[in-house]
């Protein structure tokens, strides 16, 4: 560790002797950034200033208050009502502001301004703010803040990451502190694949076996360690709240109808053959698929769906739907006599039925169902929105996703998959995943060269940590950073104002501000020559 900390200063005075320190270093860029000479000092006499029609989001000027005092050492109170000479910030909603996640910062001689139509807005003015602050290297005064004018919204209103604790657990300290830090770049969701065929992270009241034997595997890749780990319902309660109270929105993941061996492994009787099912220890896909010719399966779904409804507020329900070999449902006569007695022609037409029935117990606890996307699914629900995530050609994938009239997050392997090795040699032993360099996830593309009338099915973008080779949130976050940073700018930036050079010169301050708040990262040495 000392090592690596070490060729990581090493790094940074390469990147800051190349660097413009007087740059304005914000990521993501913003819509609009003007900079003018001169500076404004913060001071101990001055007050921060809530606006009376904006006294909701008083729970954002706390942060911002924090913030202050973490960078500065002054505590600077928070009051209402009129501007004085002492107001230091002054803070009002402004209606006109039509994009939620939207706002204005302007810094001048008579203050710092921070205005937002809705706190989400507000938010991310402060994080925004919390960059303008100097760091180290740049040898400037802490308390003081450049002139500028900043008006600022998202490209994209969905930006997300993955974490899947379902192939290793991740305690919930190590998830709170993932959601700080990516809701510092303004992600504002957070995925979390919470069920496959190593693990079942989530309790489910009616179906404990769920945790008591599918949360529990005997080892990982011949390591012959026994590995478990679950969240209580209440657990993930108060983790939703802690990351709404940061704008993020956890999205649950429940794999169906594949991906399921610690459903079966617990329930064996909801298999199309039941036997003695295993939690799998190895990477790959499994072709024990729960069976949808069995009308026990979707009341299993329907009960386990009613308590993740209680759980997770969000209105998507990731239903996983990717990766489903069918070599079951083609010999099973339960499937077969749904096939015939749903007028259905085949097996890929019984999985589209499959999830018209899950659709209509989602809509029943008002929630959408979001997939990963799989060209082989004859129909998804209207509601659907999905995920294009495949290697293999993609611009096909997401033309037949326009014309099936779905809206689509943009998770495209080669540049979004971030448990893909970030140089040769650092994941061992594993040579069929792709390098995928900082500067190849800064060149995603998540509209793949659409117009911008084109691309309205295009909702966002997303970046996917899986875990086979992530054994604990120190490696999620490795694997996760630096280029999530380009991923943040991809997905909130417009793209005219999106530039590889100057990104570049942007990360030095970015980096001493993740050391800082004990990020782990991979330092991108090739950047250095």
């Amino acid at each position: 560790m000392l090592r690596i900390k070490f060729c990581t200063v090493i790094l940074l005075c390469s990147f800051a002797a190349k660097a413009q320190i007087a740059d304005i270093k914000i990521i993501p860029e913003p819509s609009q950034l003007q900079v003018r000479s001169g500076n404004f000092t913060l001071d101990k006499n001055q007050t921060i200033l809530l606006g009376n029609n904006f006294l909701v989001a008083m729970p954002e000027v706390k942060l911002l208050q924090q913030l202050i005092t973490r960078k500065t050492g002054l505590e600077i109170p928070v009051v209402t009502g009129k501007s004085t000479k002492n107001t230091g910030v002054h803070i009002f909603r402004d209606p006109e502001i039509q994009n939620r996640d939207g706002y204005v910062l302007h810094i001048d001689v008579k203050g710092i301004h921070l205005k937002a139509a809705d706190r989400t807005g507000l938010f991310y003015a402060i994080q925004t703010l919390a960059q303008l602050f100097p760091v180290p290297i740049e040898n400037k005064p802490m308390v003081e803040l450049p002139y500028v004018s900043i008006i600022d919204s998202p490209r994209f209103e969905y930006r997300a990451l993955m974490l899947d604790p379902a192939r290793h657990f991740l305690p919930i300290p190590g998830i709170k502190k993932y959601i700080d830090a990516m809701a510092s770049y303004k992600f504002n969701y957070l995925h979390l694949h919470l069920t496959d065929d190593h693990g079942w992270r989530v309790e489910i009241k009616k179906y404990p076996l769920l945790t008591e034997i599918g949360s529990r595997r005997k080892e990982t890749n011949g390591d012959g360690i026994p590995h478990e780990g679950f969240y209580t319902q209440e657990q993930l309660k108060e983790l939703v709240l802690y990351a709404k109270n940061k704008q993020v929105e956890i999205v649950p993941e429940i794999d169906m109808p594949g991906h399921g061996l610690s459903i079966l492994a617990a329930y064996p009787d909801l298999a199309c053959f039941p036997q003695k099912f295993e939690l799998s220890t190895v990477p790959g896909v499994s072709k024990e698929l729960l069976c949808v010719g069995k009308e026990e399966v979707y009341q299993f779904y329907e009960d386990v769906i009613a308590e993740i409804a209680t759980i997770f507020p969000n209105p998507k329900i990731h239903l996983g739907g990717d990766e489903a070999p069918l070599d079951q449902w083609e010999k099973s006569s339960h499937c077969q006599l749904a096939i015939q007695k749903h007028g259905l022609k085949n097996e890929e037409a019984l999985m589209a039925h499959f999830f018209d029935r899950i659709n209509r117990v989602l809509i029943k606890h008002n929630k959408e169902p979001l997939l990963w996307y799989e060209s082989n699914v004859e129909r998804y629900p209207e509601n659907s929105t999905v995920i294009l995530w495949r290697n293999e050609e993609p611009d096909v994938k997401m033309r037949e996703i326009q014309s099936r009239g779905l809206r689509m997050i943009n998770a495209y392997g080669k540049n979004a998959y971030f448990d893909y090795p970030q140089w040769k040699g650092d994941i061992p032993n594993v040579n069929w995943m792709p390098v995928l360099s900082l500067e190849n996830a800064y060149a995603f593309d998540p509209v793949r060269g659409l117009s911008e009338k084109e691309s309205q099915f295009i909702v966002g973008v997303e970046g996917c940590v899986w875990g086979e080779y992530v054994p604990n949130i120190e490696r999620a976050f490795y694997m996760t950073y630096p280029r999530a940073l380009a991923l943040a700018e991809v997905g909130w930036s417009k793209k005219e104002n999106l530039s590889w050079e100057h990104f570049k010169k942007k990360l030095d301050k970015h980096f001493i501000n993740l050391i800082s708040d004990g990020v782990p990262f991979r330092p991108p040495a090739e950047l250095s020559d």
